[in-house]
């Protein structure tokens, strides 16, 4: 792949948004090309060179490689709307790193902010660390987060992460959360979503989920009484076909989100149990 290496300069007081940082902007460009592509600081317009030393040159899209060295704690919306290459963060990310991307790959080598993968449809973002709030989730107004993709964080993501996450096994898209333990409200307003979890979850796990799959290899905190346990199980398969092996309790729910899901059968006159949702304990 061809590589487009930058090394912060110095950190920032103020948020900078750099949107323009992505394959597909640096792709086709030289060293000198990419330094005059704008970020925003403030009400301030700002270059890359401002605030980064660049080195290397972009190929094609698929083909683009950026390695950033420093801590962008500070430094917003990296890898935003990027549809192929990869990023590689060394360091620590502001919010909103790869939003609403639909391809490529992500890997932060460090924690990440709020909002990482907000809305994601597609390719793949890693976090080594820890990620904060809302991981994958819709943004404010929008009844769709993530639809496509997959977001690994080896440490703990925040409060109401995989909100409004739609899944289809039709048109095969399986978004996908994999974490190592979670906050608040995991996969609230889920339609169709994948969540793994290797460690604990705090309260109200699958909150009003309609459809969708959430696998909590630890302990959940509280677990909603709008969920149903149905029993032990050893074996679950996910949407996309693959299996998780162990020892666990199943639920269905959310229960409490039937009255407006729920179907009439013709012939007994009687409503469905419509909530068709999974969580799994852990045993």
């Amino acid at each position: 792949m061809t590589e487009v290496k930058l090394k912060l300069k110095e950190k920032k007081k103020i948020p900078i948004e750099a949107e323009s940082i992505t394959p597909d902007n640096f792709a086709g460009k030289s060293a000198a090309e990419i330094k005059k592509l704008i970020l925003y600081c403030g009400n301030e317009k700002l270059s890359i060179n401002d605030i980064f030393i660049v080195s290397g040159k972009g190929g094609e899209v698929e083909d683009t490689k950026i390695i950033i060295d420093g801590d962008l704690s500070n430094i917003k919306r990296i890898g935003e709307k990027m549809t192929a290459g990869m990023i590689i963060i060394n360091g620590n990310v502001g919010m909103h790193v790869g939003n609403e991307m639909t391809g490529g790959k992500i890997l932060v080598n460090g924690n990440a902010h709020d909002w990482a993968g907000a809305m994601l449809n597609g390719g793949e973002l890693e976090i080594t660390g820890d990620a904060g709030n809302y991981v994958g989730a819709a943004y404010r107004g929008y009844w769709e987060g993530m639809k496509n993709g997959v977001i690994k964080v080896k440490g703990k993501v925040g409060h109401e992460s995989l909100s409004w996450v739609r899944g289809s096994k039709p048109s095969k898209r399986f978004p996908t959360l994999i974490c190592g333990g979670a906050g608040a409200f995991l996969g609230i307003h889920g339609h169709g979503g994948t969540i793994i979890v290797e460690g604990d979850v705090d309260r109200c796990a699958g909150a009003d989920q309609v459809r969708g799959t959430i696998v909590v290899k630890g302990k959940v905190s509280n677990i909603l009484p709008s969920y149903k346990k149905i029993g032990e199980v050893k074996e679950i398969e996910l949407m996309n076909g693959e299996i998780i092996k162990g020892k666990f309790i199943e639920y269905s729910g959310d229960h409490s989100v039937e009255k407006n899901h729920s179907k009439i059968d013709n012939q007994t006159k009687k409503i469905s149990n419509s909530a068709n949702g999974r969580l799994y304990v852990a045993a």
